[in-house]
């Protein structure tokens, strides 16, 4: 079954894209193989600025779509296929040409449209979505509506052909490595990537001990322990030996002559210095 690389430039009047009301100004299609997306033949680009779009639309409907013609005679292969294929539709309306379904097109006919794929690869967004995302070079198809205004036709050639060569390079990468989503049909074994050599293991120099030091065992630090324990028992004998015994208070007072007499509670609290009184008597004796 052959498959081609398709693609149709519509000019537009307005702001947006709108394929009933556009007007055709290039078709391109080029032969590949779906399985790697290698290219088999020359890009080709029917231009509407060279004939008419009535001539490139009948030519490439005569080419491809015309009744009898297997739908597998022409698979194609793009992103957003759907306004290439209302342009068709719109087109054959127009010019009168044997009348096509969106049910021969859509339902009928086999056909490969990166757009999701696009979408899936853009973490899911449809913003931003488009080849321009996924290429190197930026796209300047957004200029082709002022190029074919002023006329110049050139640039619009050179932007075609740069589309095509991304949206084929995008094609064969995927194609290429596919198979590292571990995704394969059934009854084929799963190709896993070849595995990855293991980082290095860190090597820690082995521990050398020293001649004048003996090896540690694993007694030591018990041994550490208890030397230390005794030690600071030594170290707090010698200090009791050297320091003199603390002599009370109590002992280092004189006996009073009325300490051993028992205080009665009258005179508890009667002070026990002489009164002037007394002290006056005794001097007149």
């Amino acid at each position: 079954m052959p498959a081609y690389y398709f693609a149709m430039e519509g000019y537009h009047a307005g702001d947006k894209p709108n394929p009933a009301t556009d007007t055709v100004i290039t078709i391109q299609y080029q032969k590949i193989d779906l399985t790697t997306g290698e290219p088999l033949e020359k890009l080709t680009i029917l231009k509407a600025w060279e004939d008419s779009e009535k001539s490139i639309v009948t030519r490439f409907y005569n080419q491809f779509l015309k009744a009898g013609i297997p739908v597998t005679h022409f698979i194609p292969v793009g992103i957003n296929l759907d306004y290439a294929f209302e342009l068709i539709l719109a087109k054959c309306r127009q010019y009168h040409l044997p009348a096509l379904t969106s049910h021969q097109l859509y339902y009928q006919r086999p056909r490969f449209d990166l757009a999701p794929v696009i979408v899936l690869l853009n973490d899911g967004r449809f913003k931003g979505a488009s080849l321009d995302t996924f290429s190197a070079k930026k796209s300047d198809a957004g200029r082709i509506n002022t190029w074919y205004e002023r006329k110049e036709f050139k640039p619009i050639e050179h932007t075609l052909q740069d589309e095509a060569e991304t949206f084929l390079k995008l094609l064969q990468y995927l194609s290429k490595y596919k198979t590292r989503l571990g995704v394969t049909r059934k009854g084929e074994p799963v190709r896993h990537r070849p595995a990855e050599p293991a980082p290095p293991a860190r090597t820690e120099k082995a521990y050398t001990p020293r001649r004048d030091v003996p090896a540690p065992s694993p007694e030591t630090p018990k041994k550490r322990a208890a030397t230390k324990t005794s030690a600071s028992h030594n170290i707090s004998a010698q200090i009791a030996k050297a320091q003199p015994p603390r002599k009370s208070h109590a002992s280092s007072r004189p006996a009073s002559p009325h300490a051993s007499k028992p205080l009665t509670p009258l005179r508890k609290h009667t002070p026990t210095k002489s009164s002037p009184a007394t002290r006056t008597a005794g001097k007149r004796g």
